[in-house]
């Protein structure tokens, strides 16, 4: 499109250029005020507003695109915890076609424009095509002047982009109830070099307090849903930036439950607004290490040693471990691992606010939050009941991976599981799991090493960033595809992974089985501090009667005698052993009394044949004979 031709369309009002967009089926855009959404239309429905679109005179490829009467809007909404935030401003680049004809990009989510024939639009379009053409018309609209304020000042941050500084500031000068939604938008639209500027800028104001950028940024964090943590997070972060200090172990109280609620995308729970901002401003930390493991767990105290001295045989150094509310001794084991610097101990026990989930609040923390673990360049997500383990062509070492995966320049690579089996073991022993149990199925699902200053949350499958594309791989080099990053997909490998597996012990034995089962994980109601067994999927006796009797070989167990080595490395300090005997009498009374339960549960569920009660009753037949014998 010609200049000639763009100023015969666009209506100057007030110095401004405003004007209304035409999707390809010749209907018109509007702002659905109820689900607070982009529809488009023949005719005005009556919670339709009308919209309008304004050209950035100082940057021609962006357009920002807002209801008319932004101004009321903006006046009647406030950022509390309990709004739901959607946006009221959408930014775009361009790319014109013939005839009048443009398409609109995404800035956020590199994702074409796209209106369908059913009333929707959306930016989820990987090429522009009929769907994806728009053209400009007149606006026909008085806009207020609270709105032309509003245009005026989201102007006045995006066309002093190339300038970070003066930005912050502009934002930091826009109407309070919109600062989070601009700096959300305008965090999103930085490329990879002005995000670290961005980062410098408040790293520094927080490091050097006042420093001339220290007020403005204040001003906008003030608007932000949860200031606090957002606030305590950058100053903490400055300054172990500066010093580098690691600290053993810390504590995440009941403050910070919030972070259990929901997901970095979920608007109204309080972590989109500090997840975006926070994620920018660790991204150009430097990291010093290769790479850390971070894990969550609660009362898997017998397994701890082994964990830990499995994978420093890989080559695994450093693990980040948050647990709550443990009751089989494992705290004292925990404390004494961190005090020698055998592991960084993150206490997370909150309040037991109902609905909180101990391990998104854990990741979220973490990803955030916790300094400390941009020291490593890659973070590993792994359960306690899950062993990386490499190939044997590497050395079993996690070293080359990460060299070549690097090489590559991925940001994250996935590794599939290899779900391990009973092997016919009633009771828990003191052995390695490495040897105890064999191999079984190859799954699919995956669990995932990935860059650690590159992404602000972790699923226990994959990390995922709310503000920029990342680019996933497996662990032996195979991309997924883009469409994949932004869906389940990534949770699961097409192919058995070569370079690497982690081995899953999800059964193990009867015992350990049931242990399992009674720890008090979240069950979406909060965290259960009176511990019994429970479920909620009938499956899992079918699961482990099927499983119980299969033998076979495990791969893993060619590791046994290193790890053991290790493992008598860790008993050798001061306390461990102690610790480690009283979890054993701790897991061996309480272990009794959930197979007990288990039982009684089994006997009357309806759900469940009556061959798998025959079985799941023998089985608890076997484990007492098996115990009294003990």
């Amino acid at each position: 499109m010609d200049n000639d031709l763009m100023g015969n369309i666009i209506r100057e009002h007030n110095g401004m250029e405003f004007f209304h967009l035409k999707t390809f089926h010749g209907t018109s855009l509007f702002f659905c005020s109820q689900e607070r959404i982009l529809k488009h239309s023949h005719e005005k429905q009556a919670s339709y507003i009308d919209v309008i679109v304004k050209k950035s005179l100082e940057n021609p490829g962006f357009f920002f695109v807002a209801p008319i009467n932004i101004g009321e809007d903006v006046e009647n909404l406030h950022p509390k915890e309990d709004t739901n935030f959607k946006d009221r401003f959408f930014i775009f680049g361009t790319g014109f076609h013939s005839h009048n004809r443009l398409s609109l990009f995404s800035l956020e989510g590199k994702k074409f424009f796209s209106a369908d024939p059913f009333g929707n639009v959306a930016f989820n379009r990987d090429q522009s095509q009929e769907w994806e053409f728009f053209s400009l018309v007149p606006a026909q609209v008085e806009v207020g002047e609270k709105s032309l304020k509003i245009f005026n000042q989201v102007d006045a941050v995006f066309s002093k982009k190339n300038d970070i500084e003066k930005s912050i500031y502009e934002i930091s000068r826009a109407h309070k109830n919109i600062r989070a939604e601009i700096l959300n938008l305008f965090s999103k639209s930085l490329n990879v070099f002005q995000r670290k500027s961005f980062s410098k800028i408040f790293t520094n104001a927080f490091l050097n307090i006042p420093d001339k950028n220290y007020f403005s940024i204040i001003e906008i964090i003030n608007n932000i849903p949860h200031k606090d943590w957002i606030h305590r997070s950058i100053l903490e972060l400055a300054h172990w930036n500066a010093r580098r200090n690691r600290s053993s172990s810390r504590t995440v109280s009941g403050e910070y439950d919030f972070l259990g609620y929901g997901h970095i995308r979920d608007r109204g729970n309080g972590i989109y607004w500090g997840a975006i901002l926070l994620g920018i401003i660790r991204e150009s930390i430097e990291s010093r290490k290769d790479i850390a493991l971070l894990a969550t767990a609660r009362d898997e105290g017998i397994y701890l040693l082994e964990w830990i001295a499995h994978h420093r045989v890989i080559g695994i150094k450093d693990f980040f471990i948050y647990t709550n509310d443990n009751t089989d001794g494992s705290d004292a084991l925990l404390k004494i691992l961190s005090e020698n610097g055998e592991i960084t101990w993150i206490n997370n026990t909150g309040n037991h606010i109902p609905g909180i989930n101990m391990q998104f609040k854990a990741y979220n923390h973490a990803l955030t939050t916790l300094p400390d673990i941009l020291d490593f360049r890659w973070c590993a997500v792994v359960d306690i009941d899950e062993a990386i383990l490499p190939s044997e062509d590497i050395d079993n070492s996690i070293a080359p991976i990460i060299s070549v995966r690097d090489e590559q320049g991925v940001d994250c690579f996935s590794l599939n599981w290899r779900v391990y089996y009973p092997n016919n073991h009633l009771t828990w022993k003191n052995g390695l799991s490495a040897e105890r149990f064999i191999e079984g199925e190859k799954h699919p699902l995956v669990k995932s090493i990935f860059k650690t200053s590159l992404f602000n949350y972790s699923y226990a499958h994959h990390p995922e960033c709310s503000y920029s594309d990342r680019l996933y791989a497996t662990v032996d080099g195979n991309i997924y595809s883009q469409s994949s990053t932004l869906s389940d997909d990534l949770n699961f490998s097409q192919t058995p992974t070569e370079w690497a597996h982690v081995c899953h012990y999800h059964l193990r034995s009867f015992e350990e089985y049931i242990w399992k089962f009674s720890r008090g994980e979240n069950d979406g109601k909060g965290v259960l501090k009176n511990k019994h067994f429970r479920y909620n999927n009938p499956a899992i006796f079918s699961l482990f009667t099927q499983t119980f009797e299969i033998e076979g070989t495990s791969e893993v167990s060619r590791l046994a005698e290193a790890t053991r080595t290790e493992i008598h490395r860790l008993t050798s300090i001061p306390g461990v052993a102690e610790a480690m005997q009283e979890i054993i009498f701790r897991y061996s009374a309480a272990s009794a009394i959930f197979v007990e339960e288990s039982l009684q549960s089994i006997l009357v569920d309806d759900r469940i044949d009556q061959d798998t009660k025959q079985k799941w009753e023998n089985l608890c037949l076997s484990w007492k004979r098996n115990r009294e014998q003990k």
